[in-house]
């Protein structure tokens, strides 16, 4: 974990850095291809990599080396006029960068601040290097060695159980047992019995006496998922667990002391739907006292490269399959795409992988016939367009601007109708016959005058739309009142 490469051809900066990281083991190189070399030879955690390096152009070189070399980070050294081709380099999985003449303090923080973080997540039995995953690592052992009760909020197949995993194993309870589970797998009877035992002759059926989840889990960590799920009855009960640590048996009368650590999950929100009245409040504020929100793997898109080679090396080893690989591009589509299912689906797409084609190297059309019928991709971005997230950001806003626009013309418009067609009973105007405007015949008038126009720009409905004058989703709307196709 502490061996570092050093990537640069200028020998005074080598032997600065070689100054100020003593307690780092170091190799210095001198060319693209001794890096490669190296990095064959011998795992580094760090590489240093002055982009100035003869033989390097292009992002190429760094994408080869983050995609097959997934335990290096890379952090580049940079003169000044190079900030902005570095910025450019940070699309393909570079960790931070550092300004040349090098700042010995600076440097030695970044590098030290990357080792714990590195070491954080090998801790944790995590995989990813992207500042959400680094952060629930650090959390996790900072929180593991107390006994405080923690809910781990996150969409399904986040690896939430994963997490609780950790911290169970990084705390003093980690010999102790650890039992999981799923509340929303069993029906409000049958969970209550689970989770707090049974006395003999409680219910028909219950021939002897059991003992409940959090009896086996005393002095060890029991993880509830899916705490959502629970009755109002059932919630009641928890938290006098979670709170006086004691309960009592389905059908007993004896107060029984617990010693557990109570872990939690959820996919739903449940601070609204406790402003909702669906939740307790007191159970949640019981439960909360760490929160740690899991975000889905599309808001980590650095992480999944890294997962697809942990799931490829798992899944070879364990089906005594060869792997050829995946291409560049093939890859790309693997990180463009939504995953609606996470962590989850991505591990059983890898497999499907491994198993189906382990004497093809995979490409970008084998990728598509791998997520063909899957959920398509939705979000926060109407389309995935390979854009940063910025730019993709910025673009969102503007979508939802213009989308607000023709809103509000649809409702000018709603208003002009209104205002020209004045109801039977109305004053007339000066010089206007005393006869009512109908509103059938205005109709007919707008009716002719949509057709015309979508006559005239043969059928192209943006087009008309334009003419008109009105909003797209208007004339949309008025088509359909009016039968047009």
């Amino acid at each position: 974990m502490k061996k570092i490469l050093l990537a640069t051809n200028e020998e005074d900066l080598a032997l600065q850095i070689e100054r100020f990281l003593k307690g780092y083991d170091q190799v210095w190189v001198k060319d693209p291809a001794q890096l490669l070399k190296a990095l064959k030879e011998r795992d580094f955690f760090l590489l240093l990599f002055d982009i100035s390096l003869p033989g390097f152009s292009t992002g190429k070189l760094l994408q080869r080396v983050v995609s097959r070399y997934m335990g290096t980070s890379v952090i580049l050294l940079v003169n000044r006029e190079e900030r902005g081709r570095a910025l450019e380099l940070f699309e393909l999985g570079v960790e931070d960068w550092a300004e040349k003449p090098i700042d010995p303090e600076r440097l030695q923080i970044k590098v030290n601040s990357l080792l714990r973080k590195r070491e954080a997540i090998k801790s944790c039995g995590l995989v990813g290097r992207s500042e959400e995953i680094k952060q629930i690592a650090e959390t996790v052992l900072q929180i593991a060695p107390t006994n405080v009760t923690v809910l781990i909020q996150g969409e399904s197949g986040t690896g939430k159980e994963l997490i609780s995993k950790a911290i169970h194993q990084n705390s003093p309870r980690k010999e102790r047992p650890f039992v999981t589970l799923n509340c929303g797998a069993l029906a409000e009877g049958v969970l209550e019995s689970e989770l707090f035992g049974h006395e003999k002759g409680a219910f028909t059926g219950a021939l002897a006496r059991r003992l409940g989840l959090f009896e086996l889990a005393n002095g060890g960590t029991i993880f509830l998922d899916e705490v959502g799920e629970l009755s109002p009855s059932t919630q009641v009960k928890l938290l006098r667990v979670v709170e006086e640590r004691e309960l009592m048996r389905v059908g007993g009368n004896e107060t029984i002391q617990v010693d557990v650590r109570v872990v939690a999950a959820t996919n739903r929100d449940l601070k609204e739907e406790m402003e909702r009245g669906e939740f307790r409040k007191d159970l949640y504020y019981r439960l909360c006292v760490v929160k740690i929100d899991v975000p889905p793997l599309r808001k980590r898109r650095r992480d999944i490269p890294l997962l697809i080679y942990e799931f490829i090396e798992r899944f070879t080893r364990e089906n005594h399959r060869g792997f050829v690989g995946l291409t560049e591009r093939a890859m790309k589509k693997l990180v463009d795409y939504y995953w609606p299912g996470n962590v989850r689906e991505l591990k059983n797409l890898v497999e499907q992988m491994v198993v189906l084609s382990a004497e093809k190297k995979i490409d970008a059309p084998d990728i598509e016939s791998y997520i063909q019928g899957r959920s398509p991709e939705r979000g926060e971005f109407p389309i995935r367009v390979g854009k940063s997230l910025d730019s993709a950001e910025r673009e969102l806003i503007y979508r939802a601007i213009l989308s607000l626009k023709e809103d509000i013309s649809e409702l000018k418009e709603m208003f002009r109708e209104k205002s020209l067609v004045r109801p039977a009973m109305a004053v007339p105007l000066a010089g206007e016959e005393e006869k009512p405007l109908e509103v059938g015949k205005l109709s007919e008038v707008e009716k002719e005058l949509i057709q015309k126009i979508l006559s005239q720009v043969g059928g192209n409905r943006r087009k008309a739309a334009e003419i008109l004058g009105i909003g797209e989703r208007t004339l949309y709307r008025k088509l359909n009142r009016y039968g047009l196709k």
